[in-house]
């Protein structure tokens, strides 16, 4: 815990640093699905004939700096700051004639810190990849032990002047999701977002 806590302090640190040689900022909302790669725990679910756990939605607010490497080069660097909200819904043991002896809707509350290298292939088109080090502080629900992921990021981004409106995948490394029933739980993401600078 206390290495997670220095990661995302340093990061954090960059992230302010970083901001002197800005160029453009502003708010960042994003919403979308995603799905949850999941195990579950074979001892607590032995009796259980069926299980499901369902991504709901996410949504995000946060706020992201644009720092060009030069006036001359396509490339530049967007660092967000966020905070959302992930939903998801887990049923254990249902069957055609029982109900589900465990059925949860659960909220997971985050903060993250994104970085992410982009390339403008065209004027107002631009691709990137990058981290976003994830820190779930809340869990409602089905309560989780594990709270850390970082997740790897992709996207596609266009840019209307006044706005962007921005489409990435996030892929999870770390099992976020560790409960009573599940052995495992790494999350994916579709997300859809709109940057506004001021």
């Amino acid at each position: 815990m206390k290495k997670k806590k220095i990661l995302l302090l340093t990061m954090l640190f960059a992230l302010t640093f970083t901001t002197q040689a800005q160029v453009e900022s502003g708010l960042l909302i994003g919403g979308g699905l995603g799905s949850i790669s999941s195990k579950y725990n074979a001892g607590a679910l032995q009796t259980s004939r069926n299980n499901d756990v369902n991504y709901k939605a996410n949504v995000s607010l946060g706020y992201r700096f644009r720092v060009p490497f030069s006036d001359t080069t396509p490339l530049f660097a967007d660092l967000d700051a966020n905070l959302g909200l992930k939903l998801w819904h887990s049923e254990y043991g249902a069957s055609s004639v029982h109900p589900a002896f465990s059925e949860n809707s659960s909220d997971i509350f985050y903060t993250s810190l994104s970085g992410t290298l982009n390339y403008s292939v065209l004027e107002n088109l631009s691709i990137g990849a990058g981290v976003e080090p994830t820190y779930y502080f809340r869990f409602e629900g089905e309560d989780s032990s594990k709270h850390f992921d970082t997740p790897i990021v992709g996207k596609v981004a266009y840019n209307f002047d006044t706005f962007e409106i921005g489409f990435s995948y996030k892929y999870g490394l770390m099992n976020v999701l560790k409960t009573d029933y599940l052995e495992s739980g790494k999350i994916r993401d579709w997300q859809i977002s709109v940057w506004i600078p001021f």
